[in-house]
């Protein structure tokens, strides 16, 4: 082997670059040690025992919570339907004592139990860093139904449930005008909460008002916030893959590289980042759904992950995403670039681009124009298939 490979993993020096950096893990902790051992079995023979230290100091429920590199968890439906298929012999038991225990309740009804309990033992996980932090890390995202988007009441109803499972547990809501309205109420109860489902600035402003406001009410009347945390999810990836924007790129004469792409959703985040912080919000913004992507002269990058390095935000990556950064940037630096702008020539042609444009300004999407964005549907329909998928499997179980 002729490579210079860092003893410290991508991950590990990624984390190192900024104490206001935070890395969580995007799935459920309850497969991540499969997930590890199968990524060690993955690769070549001379990396085995590298990547097995390695992936170790992520996260080890053995070792001092203070050590572990993953600061927290965010879930969402499909990521929980991988829970019941990696650990399909295990949790065919819990669900069908789940039915046993429960005689009136429809498949429907088992499967929210079902994902509960999946909720509940993940992030029990957790729990020993999030009380060893004094309540700082360790948070663990739980999501409501996503078909519930545009419904307020059942979001709030399901968001209780959720919260009374384990003291850790941070409600994740999507970034509709409901679920802006349910991140104020829950904020004003001092429940924390992980705004998912958004793509732009306009929803990043609403939900950083939102949590703003209701927590000053909270306050107002005494309300607890000293186990509380606001997280604004920006799902990245999605945000730069809708059709629309590259459509109306085409129509501009505007060549949507794969580079220009990345930097849209950079350019947004790094906006988002220093409104947040110069303002004085409570919230902190949170990258998901990112990309290994672009590939220039043959040389795979990610640059998402290298073009936020630093910045004050939190950064949660699912398994296949850790695994491609590991490996890629084994033998590569990963260096601080969170004052690095985007170049100007690429700010020019994205600002041509209306959809581009109505994503960067701060109040350019009317909130009852949320929930029509090309990628909250696209993302809503993903979801609640998982969710109908879920169903599915609880009801072959009756």
């Amino acid at each position: 082997m002729n490579r210079n490979i860092y003893k410290e993993s991508a991950m590990e020096r990624l984390a190192a670059l900024s104490e206001k950096m935070e890395l969580w893990w995007d799935s459920n902790p309850l497969i991540f040690e499969n997930w590890r051992d199968d990524f060690v079995a993955s690769v070549e023979n001379d990396l085995k025992e590298i990547f097995d230290i390695q992936l170790k100091k992520l996260w080890d429920e053995k070792a001092d919570p203070d050590e572990w590199v993953l600061k927290g968890v965010t879930t969402n439906p499909p990521l929980t339907k991988a829970v019941f298929d990696i650990l399909r012999p295990e949790w065919e038991k819990v669900i069908k004592d789940i039915i046993k225990a429960n005689p009136g309740m429809d498949y429907k009804e088992m499967t929210w139990e079902a994902y509960k309990e999946a909720c509940k033992r993940g992030a029990e996980k957790y729990l020993p860093l999030f009380e060893k932090s004094n309540y700082k890390y360790g948070y663990v995202s739980a999501q409501v139904d996503p078909r519930l988007f545009t419904d307020e009441k059942e979001m709030l109803r399901q968001a209780l449930e959720l919260k009374a499972l384990q003291p850790n547990i941070m409600v994740k809501i999507p970034t509709t005008r409901a679920g802006v309205l349910a991140i104020f109420i829950l904020t004003s109860l001092g429940i924390p909460t992980n705004a998912t489902l958004c793509f732009t600035l306009p929803q990043i402003m609403a939900v950083a008002e939102a949590v703003k406001n209701g927590k000053a009410i909270g306050e107002k009347y005494g309300v607890d916030y000293t186990r509380w945390r606001s997280v604004i999810t920006i799902m990245i990836g999605r945000f730069e893959d809708a059709k629309v924007f590259e459509q109306q790129a085409k129509e501009r004469g505007i060549e949507l590289t794969e580079e220009m792409k990345r930097w849209a959703g950079i350019a947004v985040t790094k906006k988002a980042c220093k409104i947040l912080k110069e303002r004085n919000y409570p919230s902190k913004m949170l990258v998901a759904s990112s990309r290994v992507s672009p590939k220039i002269d043959g040389v795979q990058y990610i640059w998402h992950i290298e073009k936020l390095a630093g910045c004050d935000l939190v950064y949660t990556m699912n398994p296949e995403l850790i695994k491609s950064f590991m490996t890629l940037y084994l033998d590569r630096p990963v260096e601080n670039k969170c004052s690095e702008p985007v170049p100007d020539d690429v700010m020019e042609k994205l600002l041509k681009i209306p959809y581009f444009a109505e994503g960067y300004g701060e109040d350019t999407i009317r909130p009852e124009d949320f929930e029509k964005l090309e990628p909250t549907l696209t993302t809503y329909n993903q979801f609640s298939k998982a969710v109908m998928e879920l169903e599915e499997y609880v009801k072959s179980l009756f």
